[in-house]
């Protein structure tokens, strides 16, 4: 059951939404403009429905517009839009503050997925430095290999630990370099929703959960998604979901 969320929360979207910046990807100025508008008046209804109309699903937003809709979804008592908006926010500008409160906020909801942990700390930090880390590390692995041609070339002998060492690097490299494709998250939209152990509506029933969770998707079948949820491999149709 949903519980009511802390009054300080509304004040700190509003805060943040009016000093956000205020484009948004593809979007309509002029009904953003309106929207704006009813949003200073507090007609939030109308200012909400102008701003969904205006969100991409599927491509990039501006930071006013998710936290915006992020604030009118928490004032509604809509914590499963509030917690989307806010993990699309996330992919735009991860902050440890922002996953703390998601991670806040999903814990009074009892909802799971939020948690802020090691992982997360590191998708933060992959995504706010994620351009510079390849060139640091392959600049470096060019180095090493250049220290170990020279060595070669004058027949000096190059110890073991350090050709494996030179492994270990090149696998990590490629590790970092395909995070963004392995790191896919979702959240339950429809209540009631059956997570099963096979891609079939004939399958049995892992278990029956409710909207506003987030996991991990690892994969997927047909109209079916592969994902984790308890630390075991279950499988929810794509029409439950919402991809972030």
């Amino acid at each position: 059951m949903q519980v009511p969320h802390k009054k300080n929360l509304y004040f700190s979207f509003l805060f943040l939404a009016f000093f956000a910046p205020a484009t948004a990807f593809c979007a309509n100025q002029k009904e953003l403009k309106m929207a704006d508008s009813l949003f200073a008046i507090a007609r939030y209804p109308e200012a909400q429905t102008l701003y969904k109309k205006n969100f991409n699903l599927t491509e990039k937003n501006s930071q006013a517009l998710l936290l915006k809709l992020a604030f009118l979804a928490e004032k509604t008592n809509n914590y499963t839009d509030c917690l989307f908006f806010l993990s699309k926010l996330a992919l735009v500008q991860p902050s440890r503050h922002l996953f703390e409160k998601m991670d806040k906020l999903a814990k009074e909801q009892n909802l799971s997925g939020y948690e802020f942990d090691d992982y997360n700390y590191f998708i933060i930090f992959y995504r706010r430095y994620g351009d510079y880390i390849p060139i640091l590390l392959l600049t470096l692995g060019t180095y090493i290999v250049v220290i170990m041609v020279t060595k070669t070339r004058r027949k000096e002998p190059i110890l073991q630990i350090h050709k494996v060492s030179i492994i270990v690097y090149l696998l990590a490299l490629l590790g970092i370099l395909n995070v963004p494709s392995l790191y896919q998250t979702c959240i339950i939209v429809n209540e009631n929703t059956f997570l099963r152990d096979e891609p079939s509506s004939a399958a049995g029933v892992v278990e029956k959960v409710g909207k506003g969770h987030k996991l991990t998707i690892i994969g997927s079948v047909d109209h079916w998604d592969r994902v984790i949820w308890n630390n075991r491999i279950v499988y929810i149709r794509k029409s439950d979901l919402w991809n972030i």
